[in-house]
């Protein structure tokens, strides 16, 4: 695939797209969200809520192929004074444009948006212990694990996995 996506900043008008793109990224993966396809039901307007409240307190992107929206992260600041330094974000890429460098382009411009946003000490992840992809990532872009929460996630019966706490300081600490 090349280089043939754009990363953009998303706008409520993105809105029915995203919500095709994240149902479509729950089938693909659904052991790599805490989230289940039966659970994930915003209405249009609630997801232009989502969207638009990324205005104040964050930083929503796309990637887009060819007008169609293949990937998206989402970075929210706290809204709590004394964690106002600091936000977490979340981040999918379709299947079939894996392994694209579009995960690594989303995450660098969200670096460099957060270098010019004084608010932004720290960027925070939780990713689960089985998105091995994801994990090596994080690492490469300068992300640490912080800690782990012990069979956070249960799939089944008998089957958990850790939720991994990462983080990456955007100022010297």
């Amino acid at each position: 695939m090349g280089n043939n996506y754009i990363i953009r900043r998303a706008t409520e008008n993105d809105a029915q797209q995203i919500l095709i793109h994240t149902k479509k990224v729950l089938i693909e993966n659904p052991h790599v969200t805490g989230i289940t396809l039966g659970e994930f039901n915003p209405s249009l307007d609630e997801e232009k809520e989502w969207i638009n409240s990324h205005n104040t307190q964050g930083l929503l992107l796309v990637a887009e192929v060819n007008s169609k929206i293949i990937g998206i992260l989402s970075f929210h600041l706290s809204p709590l004074k004394r964690l106002s330094h600091q936000g977490i974000f979340g981040m999918s890429v379709q299947e079939e444009f894996a392994n694209n460098g579009i995960g690594s382009s989303l995450i660098r411009e969200l670096l460099a948006w957060a270098k010019t946003d004084q608010r932004v000490e720290k960027i925070s992840l939780e990713v689960f212990s089985n998105n091995e992809r994801a994990i090596h990532l994080y690492k490469k872009l300068g992300f640490t694990e912080e800690g782990r929460f012990k069979k956070q996630v249960k799939l089944d019966v008998n089957e958990y996995l850790d939720d991994i706490v990462m983080s990456k300081f955007i100022v010297s600490s």
